[in-house]
């Protein structure tokens, strides 16, 4: 009787917790409406193993560029680096395969630390807006890519001794997948499991409240910067097992707006103070499903995706940040 009875309490704690994590991430709401509406509109399509296999794909790609960055955005500011790590990082391990062979591949954590690392002492110590500093470095680090590809004067900046990592070992989960798994664990393990999180959102609500609590400001500014390109220089290898086993060497800016949008969708608004990268995880899949089952309605143009995508993006936001005023961390 008394197990049966413990039973129903664990089973009502899990009911509660699920029911708090759908009330505050309207996100939650959005996937549940989006998947219903699209297996409605075009079931034969959206339902296949084949999209089922590219939404997961395409969830891994924009969750790679946009977990790093949401600890940044915790505090307030911005970074949009992302894309430079990314171009940048490729372009490095291609130019050190042939000498430090597989293992060229570190450079890319090793080098999106640095860069985060920089970003955040510059932003800190200069006083440099972070949106300005880091869309600033992406366009040298994208110039730099573009230079290397242009210098060696080859097409394609490609590593194929690396595409062994394209082969996934589990049925129908595609190796992107599985290699952005470990930087999910990773961000929420230190969102809830480190005092991290919680500096990070105290310092994003109130600076000067943060200070007179004994958080050093600074310290953990810099340190959210560091820890975001790190992230996104361990996601990057997902996303460039995703290409092909190669880097983009042209800046798209869409790749920014994926993101960003990916952290302000899942409910962590850019004012920071508020959210993580659990959210983002949510953002991200929204993002992916808005975008993929677009793609599949028939009578859609191509070339409009992204306008068709941009404006509900933007109506998202807005319903997004009015729903979570006032909220606080799930």
């Amino acid at each position: 009787m008394k197990s049966e009875v413990e039973r129903l309490k664990i089973g009502s704690v899990i009911a509660a917790s699920i029911w708090r994590l759908v009330k505050v991430n309207p996100a939650v709401w959005a996937i549940v409406a989006l998947v219903v509406i699209f297996s409605a509109l075009v079931p034969d399509k959206f339902l296949s193993t084949s999209n089922l296999v590219a939404i997961l794909k395409n969830f891994a790609v924009t969750s790679m560029l946009a977990v790093g960055p949401t600890f940044v955005i915790l505090l307030g500011s911005i970074d949009v680096s992302y894309m430079g790590i990314w171009m940048f990082g490729g372009a490095l391990v291609w130019l050190l395969y042939p000498y430090l062979g597989l293992a060229s591949i570190a450079i890319y954590p090793i080098f999106g630390l640095l860069v985060g690392l920089f970003n955040g002492v510059v932003h800190v110590k200069a006083k440099v807006p972070s949106f300005i500093l880091t869309i600033a470095v992406t366009a040298v680090l994208a110039f730099l890519t573009t230079y290397v590809r242009n210098i060696s004067g080859v097409l394609t900046l490609i590593v194929p001794a690396y595409n062994f990592l394209r082969e996934s070992p589990i049925p129908y989960i595609p190796s992107p997948f599985l290699l952005a798994l470990p930087v999910i664990v990773l961000a929420l393990f230190i969102m809830f499991f480190t005092k991290l999180g919680t500096y990070f959102c105290a310092i994003g609500s109130n600076e000067e409240g943060a200070k007179l609590a004994g958080i050093n400001v600074e310290k953990y500014k810099i340190l959210a910067f560091t820890l975001s390109g790190l992230l996104t220089g361990l996601g990057s290898i997902a996303i460039f097992v995703h290409l092909g086993c190669q880097t983009r060497v042209d800046f798209d800016p869409s790749e920014l707006v994926r993101g960003l949008a990916a952290i302000v969708l899942g409910g962590t608004p850019l004012a920071g103070g508020m959210g993580g990268p659990h959210r983002t995880l949510l953002g991200a899949l929204v993002y992916v499903l808005i975008f993929n089952g677009l793609f599949l309605l028939p009578g859609v143009d191509p070339n409009h995706l992204k306008l068709y995508v941009g404006t509900l993006l933007l109506g998202a936001v807005i319903a997004a940040s009015r729903a979570l005023k006032g909220a606080l961390i799930a």
